[in-house]
């Protein structure tokens, strides 16, 4: 029964399940509950809001680790850290800016005691407190990200002491979840 409801899940949010002319769908095993009186596009609803796409961002961010830094690189074989977030929510339809300052300012602001799965996370540096440096919150106190100190898409621990002192504040591009409020 599990697998069915998975699979018709991933049905309903990739599209392939076809709308009633009423805006609602006919699957009985839609995971989603809706009201059939109303109108409600289920292909785009909760989209960005639920752990199948953040699950999928991590498999896709991970899938590059270890290639290498290159400042001002947008991959796919280098990256530098806005490009690497840039790229992998882009494979999403996930369009956020180019640099981390501007990246810094999309998204809905999350304090670090909220920050979830997919979350991107913003740094200063010791010569600055702008921002200049941005990852993708895993859980657990870790996040991925292109490091130009390890010269590579490495995970890192947000309560190392660097990452630790010089944390902004994190971002939530994917919408919804618990903390959701600017």
């Amino acid at each position: 029964m599990k697998n069915l409801i998975l699979i018709s899940s991933i049905l309903l949010i990739s599209g392939c399940v076809q709308k009633n002319t009423d805006n609602t769908y006919s699957s009985t095993y839609s995971y989603h509950s809706y009201n059939q009186n109303r109108s409600v596009n289920y292909q785009n609803h909760n989209l960005r809001n639920n752990r199948f796409l953040t699950t999928q961002i991590e498999r896709t961010a991970k899938s590059h680790l270890g290639k290498t830094y290159e400042w001002g690189a947008n991959g796919p074989y280098t990256f530098d850290c806005s490009g690497f977030t840039k790229a992998v929510f882009a494979q999403y339809g996930i369009n956020i800016p180019r640099v981390s300052r501007d990246q810094a300012k999309t998204g809905k602001i999350v304090p670090r005691n909220y920050l979830e799965k997919g979350d991107l996370i913003f740094f200063d540096s010791k010569k600055s407190s702008r921002v200049s440096h941005v990852g993708i919150y895993l859980g657990n106190g870790a996040f991925i990200h292109a490091s130009s100190a390890k010269h590579r898409v490495v995970i890192s621990s947000l309560n190392s002491n660097y990452y630790s002192k010089h944390f902004k504040w994190g971002r939530r591009v994917t919408e919804g979840g618990k903390y959701a409020r600017r």
